[in-house]
């Protein structure tokens, strides 16, 4: 892989895992917080999303993504459904409006990895390696 994607997808890592950006009370959409974006987004990625995925996915507890997806199923961002080999678990996939806010999500992303991506191949990959360490060792230590 790429080393400034490496650095990039670092970067977006240590972004969400911060209390530099305070997650529950931050709105990016319409009485939507940043961390039900980053929900959502995993619910769209995720192949039959459940509790037990995005959890793991975001590194967060089941209870507390459980209280999210009751707070997305409320604004009719997501819905729940269960598949008929498994009746015992729940799934979750997005509605309309939920898809919406999945795809402007992955736009503006891909707009500022763009920006940054022009921006660290301005570095030589002597100097990228450096940054990579660098970062690497920021993320092992909020980790």
């Amino acid at each position: 892989m790429n080393q400034a994607i490496q650095i990039l997808d670092l970067l977006i890592k240590i972004q969400e895992s911060s209390d530099i950006f305070p997650h529950e009370s931050e709105t990016i959409f319409d009485g939507i917080n940043l961390l039900e974006v980053h929900c959502i987004d995993r619910i769209g990625t995720i192949d039959y999303a459940n509790v037990t995925k995005i959890a793991k996915e975001m590194g967060l507890t089941r209870g507390s993504i459980s209280k999210i997806c009751k707070r997305m199923l409320g604004k009719g961002l997501i819905e729940s459904y269960q598949r008929s080999d498994n009746r015992k678990e729940v799934y979750y996939r997005l509605t309309e409006d939920g898809q919406r806010v999945y795809n402007e999500h992955k736009k503006i992303h891909s707009q500022a990895r763009q920006e940054e991506l022009f921006l660290l191949n301005t570095f030589s990959e002597s100097e990228q390696a450096i940054i990579f360490r660098f970062l690497s060792g920021i993320f092992e230590l909020h980790n």
